[in-house]
This record gives structure tokens, C-alpha cells and sequence, in this order.
């Protein structure tokens, strides 16, 4: 695993989005919005880039999955700041910064692998559905090609679509809901909750206090 959530393997992790880092939430307003003993913010395309990736990813899979206009940019994060674990946000949070702020997660190492494997089921069983809804256009193209070749075997010449359709109908509709539950639960588990400011041991700081790497 890599060091994305510091040595203890486990931190709250807040995407930001900003055109300048003069936009970024100053850290001392967050230590006091927040209650936390410490923070750093980091670049989104830095060394931890396939870390912050995967949760923009699954940011985007989630709306997809809800049937929303794909907008890549809508996820994407110039910056994020990582500070002590299970830091919960709060209205005033929200109000001041909600231009700023892309989702945030309460992460451990473990949950992070977790993400990863349910992503790759997802992206599986979606590909798989593809194919399968692609099979009709694949199918009367080849028949014009055997047309074009002088080929005599009707099942490639006129291949019972109709049939197929029925005996395919629901094609994986099963799995797909599975994983995207899923998906849906580890997000509702490990984003960023709205609750009660506390104060965080410093004994779990992540990284030394820096406004911006």
C-alpha cells in the first residue's frame, strides 16, 4: 500500500478544487472549523495520484450509476487536504466552503483496497453488458457482409435477433445491481459525514503541518 494515509493507515481525506491555492480554505480557519490538531494539503496530481484517482473515479461511477450526464470535471480535484481520522464536517463547513470542497472520506488502507476491488467488479460486469447490447449491431453487420460475400449460411445471413433478445433479456441485470449496491454502501460507510466536531488526539497527525505541497 502506499503511503497516501500516512503511517497509521488511516485519515480523513477532504477533495478541494481551486483555479489558485489562494482559494484553498486557509488551514488555521480548518483547525478551528474543524477541531483538528493538524493538516496538510497536498496536489491531487501529485506522488498520490492513483490514490485520488480511484475516489474521483468512484465519485463519477456513482453518478453514472444514477443515470447523470457524464462531467468528469464535476469530480475532479486540484488539491486535498489530509488530516486526522474520522473528522466529521459541520454545517458551518459546508456553508463557508462548499465552493471549495468536492466530497471527503474517512479512510483506512483496508477500506481503500476494498474500493478498489469493488470498482473493478463494476467496471466487469458493466463491460460485460455492453457487449451484450452491442451484439445486435455486430450481428446485422455481418449479415451485410455476407451479403457482399456471397455467403449462403442463413444463421450468419438472417440470425433469429428477435429470439436472442428474449432469451438474453436481463443479461447480467442481477450482477449489476450487486455491484453497484455495493459501491453505493462503501460510499454511504466512508464519506465525509456531517456530525459533531470532536477533538482528534494528535498522536494520529498524518504528516507535519504545511499549508500547501
Amino acid at each position: 500500500m502506499s503511503d497516501f494515509l500516512g503511517p497509521y493507515g488511516q485519515a480523513t481525506v477532504i477533495l478541494m478544487k481551486a483555479h489558485f491555492e489562494s482559494e484553498l480554505p486557509k488551514l488555521k480557519d480548518l483547525k478551528k472549523i474543524l477541531q483538528i490538531p493538524d493538516g496538510r494539503y497536498y496536489k491531487s496530481g501529485g506522488r498520490n495520484y492513483s490514490s485520488l484517482h480511484s475516489l474521483e473515479r468512484l465519485l463519477n461511477n456513482l453518478s453514472e450509476i444514477r443515470g447523470e450526464e457524464y462531467d468528469w470535471k464535476r469530480y475532479s480535484s486540484s488539491d486535498y487536504l489530509i488530516t486526522v481520522a474520522q473528522v466529521h464536517s459541520n454545517l458551518f463547513m459546508t456553508l463557508k466552503h462548499s465552493a471549495q470542497i468536492v466530497d471527503g472520506f474517512n479512510l483506512t488502507d483496508a477500506c481503500m483496497v476494498e474500493l478498489e476491488q469493488l470498482m473493478n467488479s463494476y467496471r466487469s460486469i458493466c463491460s460485460m453488458k455492453r457487449d451484450v447490447e452491442n451484439i445486435w449491431e455486430t450481428l446485422e453487420a455481418n449479415s451485410e457482409k455476407a451479403i457482399n460475400f456471397q455467403i449462403s449460411d442463413t444463421t450468419i445471413l438472417e440470425p433469429d435477433i428477435a429470439k436472442l433478445k428474449r432469451i438474453l433479456q436481463g443479461y447480467g441485470d442481477a450482477e449489476y445491481l450487486k455491484a453497484t449496491s455495493e459501491l453505493q454502501a462503501w460510499y454511504e460507510t466512508y464519506r465525509w459525514k456531517v456530525g459533531t466536531p470532536k477533538s482528534n488526539s494528535s498522536s494520529d497527525e498524518p504528516q507535519d503541518e504545511a499549508e500547501s505541497v
